[in-house]
């Protein structure tokens, strides 16, 4: 799954929706990979360009995509 985000606030929601699910969720920019519910972690990735998420499987990037639909690059 691929995610953008316009502004602070939609990383930080972003944070908020990773934080509650039940999985590890990881965000890389290509050159960093961090943990998705640490807001200082992501605010050290590039977001000039769409982020990679891996929820360790399709399963949980599905329900992940659910939460998150807001930020899915297309």
């Amino acid at each position: 799954m691929t995610i953008r985000f316009a502004s602070v606030n939609d990383i930080k929601e972003f944070v908020s929706i990773a934080t509650v699910q039940p999985f590890s969720i990881r965000v890389d920019d290509g050159e960093h990979c961090v943990n998705a519910t640490s807001f200082m972690e992501m605010c050290t990735l590039d977001f000039r360009k769409p982020l990679a998420v891996d929820a360790g499987s399709a399963e949980n990037e599905a329900q992940l995509a659910l939460a998150a639909q807001n930020y899915i690059a297309s």
